[in-house]
């Protein structure tokens, strides 16, 4: 594929930097002086501890690794985590993979496996989890079902994501970059305040080309344009009371998803567009997406053994996608998503902490309404045609005279528009407690549960007008043959009710003070789904996991080396997985039957030098549909988007030019074994490695930075997924991943850091 139209930034400019630096390379690797690692402080169990001392698989990274590594997307977390994949069609859908397992389910109805939590709040809904990774403190990743630490979305694993506070002394910060495809950013933030009273406000906006080109006219594919803001207040009346306040604000208006047939794959012979209609939302190929979250979070810490914590939030989603779903010039398989929802949240919950005794107890509460629109546009009579129903009156497929010869001329297009419409409105209470018991000087043990009522509530409608060809030849019915449920725009619902407790059990015990072994056992559920789609209410059951993991967490002092190794066995009972009805194209629920999910994990920490930081993670997964008759013809397929093998190698370096200068630079290198896109296992990518690297000069005392940066420096071709809506009406769809990128930024701080 010839992009070197759209690339400015050679990649020589790259080389240089790095060969500019060999010999303070080379001189680094001499050294032998092993330096002390920083210690990891996370707070996954709702309190701060120590990583090694958390009996959890948990991984976790601070802001600055985040910008000296160059993360600030969900998808580029997956090079850093052992076990995490995150697939990102588009800023409006994105796909979660926790040892194997995935969540990315969009419609109302369905819940969440993966829970997304900012700031302490619960954001999994998977249309309205996205948000700009920008000014964190730092980002967890917990392995296993974690329905006691962060509810029931957690039934394979949360991701926690702490934005970073408002302090007394000024600071402020500026990051402004170009790079090739049209990229530009702008990145800043600035806090300060007095004894009391304590602002932040940061924001970042980001744009860039498509870098799939789109022929038909409208914007080339797969780019983005971003732009978010967070003002936040920090007010502390006294040295036991903080009330933190938070808005968050994200804004996508990005050109779109570029599904393309296989045969353009790769290539600059896209046409993508959708027609104008009065039912998608828009009349370009694109995503305009709109998400408010407001947090308030107040903690008083009663005495030095008891704290009291209260988190309240507000959350409020409008995304809406239109793409061209048969990845051809013909507009024939043209629709839209709009998924809008709002989110309140409450919680309660008391510390305590003791010689002995730590651990916590609480209550939330949990309210959700949702809808999730999908429109539909297309040409009757080319419809028609390239679903083959025209083959008897000798037209051909996809021929764009369908409608001028079956009308004689009379007309030349009928445009057809319909919809199906799904909605939801959930409630949940939540009662949870969570005892570490010190036994002895060297053993832990840790009981947790959280108890959860729910009401689920399911509504669907549809409407799907006669086809006025197939009526003028005497065929009263809807474009799909009255496959899809039409309710013609009249609501139906359903409802159900559910509880469980759900447990968890740890045992912490420390060989010594550099080693830990741990052991866990854990539920999780994945929450029923109230299914209206059929016309009459089907209840698929709620999944049940049973997680045993073992693992071990130490320190090599004399290298300053921290490494971490798991091993786990999940069992599932009636595994949920989506998949698209080959009558009618919408998605829906399925009950797989049993699952198992065997494997182990890897993290490394080793600071090589002062100057050289390497990080290591690997994971092995042995995971799929169980080969039982009566599971099905699922029964021993692998899970969507569930590599076998992953793993990573990344660095950190520095070292002094003079006295005034630092070379800086950062790289990593993952690994992915093959995947199959779809729970059929009909659609497989081959492994593939993508390569990245930062290098750059900064201040020697690090008020400013000049970085160029590459993401898949060696250019690799790979798919990010494929089948999708166009396989049901026989027209397979695949999305290319991004091409070698370049940019350069330029950051200034000034103040207190």
């Amino acid at each position: 594929m010839n992009q070197s139209a759209k690339r400015t930034f050679p990649v020589s400019l790259l080389s240089c930097l790095i060969a500019a630096a060999v010999p303070a390379v080379q001189a680094q690797v001499q050294q032998t002086e092993s330096q002390e690692l920083e210690e990891v402080i996370v707070t996954a169990q709702k309190r701060a501890q120590s990583i090694v001392d958390v009996p959890l698989t948990i991984s976790s990274l601070d802001g600055q690794a985040l910008k000296d590594l160059g993360i600030d997307r969900f998808d580029t977390l997956s090079d850093m985590i052992p076990g995490l994949v995150v697939q990102q069609q588009s800023v409006n859908n994105n796909g979660y993979v926790i040892r194997g397992i995935t969540s990315d389910d969009g419609s109302a109805p369905g819940a969440a496996r993966v829970s997304v939590y900012l700031n302490g709040t619960d954001v999994s809904r998977s249309r309205a989890s996205y948000f700009e990774v920008y000014d964190m403190e730092r980002i967890e990743v917990v392995k296993g079902p974690q329905a006691t630490l962060f509810g029931t979305a957690a039934s394979i694993g949360a991701m926690s994501f702490i934005t970073a506070k408002p302090q007394r002394d000024f600071a402020s910060e500026l990051t402004v970059g170009a790079g090739d495809y049209g990229m530009r950013k702008v990145e800043g933030m600035a806090t300060g305040g007095n004894d009391t009273v304590q602002g932040r406000f940061a924001f970042v906006s980001r744009e860039r080309d498509g870098y799939v080109e789109n022929t038909s006219g409208e914007a080339d594919l797969n780019g983005y344009d971003r732009l978010a803001y967070r003002p936040s207040l920090r007010i502390t009346p006294s040295d036991a009371l903080t009330i933190d306040l938070i808005y968050n604000y994200d804004k996508a208006e990005d050109p779109g998803t570029a599904f393309v047939s296989q045969n353009l794959l790769f290539t600059d012979d896209a046409a993508l567009s959708v027609p104008d209609n009065d039912i998608l939302g828009m009349d370009d190929v694109g995503v305009d997406r709109t998400v408010k979250d407001f947090n308030a979070t107040v903690s008083w810490n009663i005495d030095d053994h008891l704290a009291l914590t209260y988190i309240g939030a507000w959350r409020d989603y409008d995304s809406l996608e239109a793409f061209d779903a048969d990845g051809t010039a013909f507009e024939v398989l043209n629709f839209s998503e709009e998924a809008t929802g709002d989110q309140i949240s409450h919680e309660l919950r008391l510390n305590f902490s003791g010689e002995r005794l730590n651990g916590f107890v609480g209550a939330s509460y949990f309210q959700e309404e949702a809808e999730q629109f999908v429109g539909f546009a297309t040409e009757e009579g080319l419809f028609l045609s390239c679903a083959g129903a025209l083959a008897a009156a000798g037209i051909e497929s996809c021929n764009t005279a369908s409608t001028t010869l079956l009308t004689g001329g009379l007309a030349s297009a009928l445009p057809y528009e319909s919809y199906y419409a799904n909605g939801a409105d959930n409630r949940s209470l939540n009662l949870f407690a969570d005892i570490s018991y010190q036994v002895t000087p060297d053993l832990e043990a840790t009981v947790g549960a959280r108890w959860v009522e729910e009401e689920r509530e399911s509504s669907y409608r549809s409407a799907l007008p006669l086809s006025s060809l197939l009526s003028a030849q005497g065929i009263d019915s809807d474009l799909f043959f009255g496959l899809l449920l039409n309710t013609q725009g009249e609501t139906i619902d359903g409802d159900a009710d559910d509880s469980a407790v759900l447990p968890r059990f740890n045992l912490l015990y420390s060989l010594n003070d550099s080693v830990n072994l741990y052991g866990t056992v854990s539920l999780g559920q994945r929450s029923e789904v109230v299914d209206m789609s059929s016309g009459v209410e089907s209840i698929i059951p709620a999944e049940e996991i049973t997680n045993y993991e073992f693992g071990l967490k130490g320190r090599l002092e004399e290298v300053a080396l921290d490494y971490a190794l798991a091993i786990f066995y999940q069992d599932y009972e009636n595994f949920q997985v989506n998949v698209v009805d080959q009558d009618s194209g919408q998605i829906r629920t399925e009950n797989a039957g049993s699952a198992t999910n065997t494997g182990i994990e890897m993290d490394l920490r080793w600071s090589v030098s002062e100057n050289l930081m390497l990080l290591a993670n690997a994971a092995y997964i042995d995971a799929g549909i169980d080969d039982d008759a009566d599971n099905g013809i699922y029964a021993g397929n692998q899970f969507r988007l569930q590599p076998e093998v992953t793993g990573a190698l990344s660095y950190l370096y520095e070292r002094p030019i003079n006295a005034d200068l630092i070379f800086t630079s950062s790289g990593s290198w993952s690994y992915r074994s093959s995947v199959y896109f779809d729970i059929e296992n009909r659609f497989e990518e081959d492994a593939i490695d993508l390569l990245n690297l930062r290098a750059g000069i900064a201040a020697s005392d690090y008020n400013w930075s000049l970085t160029l940066a590459a993401s898949n420096l060696l250019d690799e071709e790979y798919i990010m997924d494929a089948g999708n809506t166009g396989d049901t009406f026989g027209f397979p769809t695949y999305i290319q991943g991004a091409p070698r990128t370049l940019s350069l930024e330029f950051s200034k701080r000034i103040g207190a850091f």
